[in-house]
């Protein structure tokens, strides 16, 4: 029979447990609080202690230079009498004085404190003397010294008196050789020679003095430094003995502790483990969504290539009133398809972070002129009034990525002429912050919206609400793509909207200024597409010369090309891979090659690669290869710059963009050339 539970002694021992533990926790921060107060304690003494070790070398220190002076200056007295020029001697008793007035400073910073300063002159390039300085405070518990002082001073006033004598009595000397009395210049030498022989008590009357300071200085600091290693062994030894104590407490609180950090760290480690598991299934899930998305976008590319070229052909045919309308359908039903695509591709690349953003220089105006003419067709299909202002003080040049700006840019006014069925839209761009940023600011008079509405507003795949998706058509993708990419630029989208009396959306970036106008960017390899909004068909039949080679391996897509090229004026021969391109380069002349990148047998990239070495190595002129693939990421073109290609269209190709494209990069006929 098993005995009962008792659930108040278990809780009884897991509060006296609790209880131990706690005062071993609180023995142990006591003993620290005491071993860190006895350290600052200590650690003061020993300030205390070297600072007057310091103070006493100071001392030391002054000594050393007050009979380093004193020997100098009787140098300076005996050398004196070698010296039979005046100037020369005039020079000396020059620097005798200021030894002596040295000498007369440093005594009185032995007496009241103050700096004193030793000169040492060096034969070093670039180093012509050294000084070494200190600082003295008097000891008032020192009074050995005094006696020194009030001893040498009156001292060193004699040193003048006597050197004035000396110099005075080589004057005299002087003189006597010049008038050249041998009798006179004999007895006076002897008088030089008795009064030079009472120089040196005297000397050694100020050197015992000095010595006597020295002595006294070098005496105290010895057992000063006694003193200072005696403590520290003190403090040494209460130390370890604090530390064996807080060791042992130590000790026995982390055996209790162990255990529990044992099983913390068992329990973290299942948690960490069921995380990672988590976030790599999470990152392979993200990177087949990637991977799947940007697949699906290259399929669905190839066949909406085929229905908006034959759509665009058509258009250019002879064509009933209502074919037309059915054409036009299909054309504006094909784009916006396209659309949808893009916007899915970028927010799976956002969401995987796989999105780059460009930091490039650019024109600022010209990029708005793009939007401006991209945005009004439509806004005039829908007889809406667009104000573009642009302010005048606005940079021409800028850092950034026109790109994605212009696709920004352009999802806001579109959704604002969504949801805008008459009025107007007011677009402004303006410096702020004194020119440092710029503010893009695009306001509707549409339908606006609530308070709650704003909360659900940049949520993909949402609107403002479910009747929103039925009435106005969308996705609401376009609000969400533009806040992660203003927020990739360093900005922040905001949103001001009242219900029935239209919305303001806005945001600013940094107005970084382009390094130099010619530096800035051409916008016409603009990789991602943003597709406008589609506007009427202008001609773009024939007016072309050339003969051009189609590298493509699909065959609607080569049906479509070559229809758009002979409508356009061009000859054209066709390869169905990279390998076939480089026959047919051996055999024919061509003036520019439009180049798929993923065929069989080789792609677009090696292709365009082995075409390039071929021209290095014949000396052959390079012809213009143009990319033209359902592969329409930034990554994309960059591949197919890097591989050697000049330029890069994504399809479906749109033939008057085509038509741009070709006249940028065929040469210019002769007769052309010569109208």
């Amino acid at each position: 029979m098993n005995p009962p539970k008792n659930p108040a002694g278990a809780s009884t021992g897991a509060d006296i447990q609790s209880s131990r533990f706690l005062w071993l926790i609180g023995i142990f921060v006591l003993s620290l609080m005491l071993v860190v107060g006895l350290k600052m304690f200590f650690s003061h003494l020993y300030d205390e202690l070297g600072e007057r070790s310091v103070n006493e070398r100071a001392r030391l220190f002054i000594g050393e230079e007050i009979v380093g002076t004193l020997l100098r200056i009787e140098k300076d007295v005996y050398q004196m009498t070698t010296l039979t020029h005046p100037v020369a001697q005039a020079r000396l008793e020059a620097h005798i004085r200021e030894h002596v007035d040295k000498m007369r400073h440093d005594l009185d910073v032995l007496k009241n404190g103050g700096n004193v300063k030793q000169v040492v002159y060096l034969n070093i390039e670039g180093h012509d003397q050294m000084v070494r300085d200190v600082d003295y405070r008097p000891d008032p518990e020192a009074h050995g010294y005094v006696m020194e002082l009030i001893e040498i001073a009156p001292l060193l006033d004699q040193i003048l008196d006597k050197t004035s004598v000396l110099r005075e009595l080589l004057d005299k000397r002087t003189k006597l050789r010049k008038e050249k009395n041998s009798q006179g210049l004999f007895t006076l030498e002897h008088e030089i020679a008795v009064y030079l022989k009472h120089i040196p008590p005297y000397f050694f009357r100020l050197n015992e003095n000095a010595n006597r300071l020295f002595f006294d200085s070098s005496d105290r600091l010895k057992k000063l430094e006694q003193q200072l290693a005696k403590q520290r062994e003190r403090f040494k030894t209460t130390e370890m003995s604090l530390i064996a104590l807080i060791i042992v407490l130590a000790a026995l609180a982390g055996f209790l502790f162990a255990r529990q950090i044992n099983e913390a760290n068992r329990r973290l480690r299942l948690a960490l483990d069921e995380m990672r598991a988590a976030k790599e299934e999470a990152e392979r899930a993200s990177r087949a969504k990637t991977d799947f998305v940007s697949r699906m976008s290259h399929e669905l590319r190839t066949p909406m290539n085929a229905i908006l070229g034959f759509a665009q052909l058509l258009e250019s045919e002879m064509l009933t009133p209502d074919h037309r309308d059915y054409v036009g359908e299909i054309n504006r039903a094909g784009v916006h398809l396209l659309e949808l695509i893009n916007k899915v591709l970028d927010l799976a690349k956002i969401e995987a972070g796989q999105m780059t953003i460009e930091h490039i220089p650019f024109d600022l105006r010209l990029m708005l002129g793009e939007v401006s003419a991209i945005v009004s067709e439509r806004a005039k299909a829908k007889g809406l009034e667009l104000h573009f202002h642009a302010a005048p003080e606005l940079p021409a040049g800028i850092m950034g990525d026109p790109t994605r700006l212009k696709q920004v840019l352009i999802n806001l006014i579109g959704n604002a002429e969504k949801f805008t069925r008459q009025g107007s839209l007011n677009v402004s761009i303006e410096p702020i912050e004194d020119g440092n940023r710029i503010s893009f600011s695009v306001q509707d008079s549409g339908i606006g919206m609530d308070a709650d509405t704003l909360t659900r507003l940049f949520q993909p795949f949402a609107q403002a609400d479910e009747s929103m998706t039925r009435k106005f058509g969308g996705t609401g993708l376009g609000l969400k793509i533009s806040q992660d990419l203003v927020r990739a630029m360093g900005g922040e989208i905001h949103v001001e909207s009242e219900l029935g009396k239209g919305s303001r959306f806005w945001f600013s970036l940094l107005a970084t200024p382009a390094p130099l106008a010619e530096n800035i960017a051409p916008q016409n390899i603009a990789a991602a597409p943003v597709i406008a909004p589609a506007a009427p068909t202008k001609s773009v039949e024939a007016g072309l010369h050339g003969h051009v080679l189609l590298v493509e391996d699909n065959r609607i897509n080569q049906m479509v090309a070559t229809r758009m090229l002979s409508k356009l004026g061009l000859t054209y021969d066709i390869a169905n891979h990279g390998g076939e391109s480089l026959q047919q380069m051996q055999e024919h002349g061509y003036d520019l090659i439009l180049m798929d990148m993923e065929m069989p047998e080789m792609d677009g990239p090696e292709a365009t690669r082995q075409i390039r070495a071929i021209e290095a190595e014949s000396g052959k002129k390079r012809i213009p290869i143009i990319a033209m693939t359902a592969n329409a990421m930034h990554e994309d073109r960059d591949r197919c710059l890097a591989s050697g290609m000049d330029d890069h269209m994504a399809k479906p190709v749109e033939m008057i963009k085509l038509r741009a494209l070709l006249e940028k990069w065929l040469p210019t006929p002769a007769s052309d050339k010569n109208q």
